[in-house]
């Protein structure tokens, strides 16, 4: 249970994902009774013979290879409902954000857009799911003041900077991104490279 839906409830992944979970249940299962009869040796058991022990490794690996499978398929099955539903409120909480990269750079900035690239769930442990968002932000940095591009001493510029979220939330409250403790990281490497002179 834990490996297809870390702590998060059965009502939850029933009601509010609409995932079915005995079937998944049962093929993870299915694997691991398979990979237990190639893993559990007793003395009456112990093959001598080369060419069977051979054939007890492929059939080992391909017993491991099926259950690792059947572990990503199963929890992909329950991931991937939430992920759907935090697109847009990651733009929403990134909006509300102050972007101190970019703050480094120019006096003034304003985000002109928010690109979600992939939301994916990093992790599922037993009181926290942790959520992670990548993507891009336009932004129009701003040298001087409003009066000074008026008067043609400011400057403004467009830039495109890729950024990653963090987003961990209790599971008892796994939607409410209001109440996560939020990590991001904008990479403005391009920006300071650009900048810098070529020697």
């Amino acid at each position: 249970v834990f490996a297809i839906q870390g702590g998060l409830s059965d009502v939850f992944v029933k009601d509010e994902l609409k995932v079915d979970l005995p079937p998944l249940r049962t093929r993870l299962l299915d694997a691991v009774h398979e990979l237990s009869k190639h893993v559990h040796g007793r003395e009456n058991t112990i093959i001598r013979d080369q060419s069977a022990q051979h054939d007890v490794i492929e059939r080992t690996m391909g017993a491991m290879e099926a259950f690792v499978d059947s572990l990503h398929a199963c929890r992909n099955a329950v991931l991937a409902p939430i992920a759907e539903a935090l697109d847009r409120a990651a733009v929403d909480t990134l909006l509300s954000e102050t972007l101190l990269a970019v703050d480094e750079i120019a006096m003034h900035h304003s985000v002109d857009e928010i690109y979600v690239d992939e939301v994916t769930v990093a992790a599922i442990g037993v009181d926290t799911i942790t959520y992670v968002v990548t993507g891009s932000v336009e932004v129009t940095l701003q040298w001087g003041s409003n009066s000074d591009l008026r008067r043609g001493d400011g400057a403004e510029a467009g830039q495109s900077f890729p950024f990653e979220c963090e987003f961990r939330l209790p599971l008892d409250d796994p939607w409410n991104l209001d109440s996560a403790e939020l990590s991001y990281a904008l990479d403005t490497s391009k920006w300071h490279d650009m900048m810098t002179p070529e020697e």
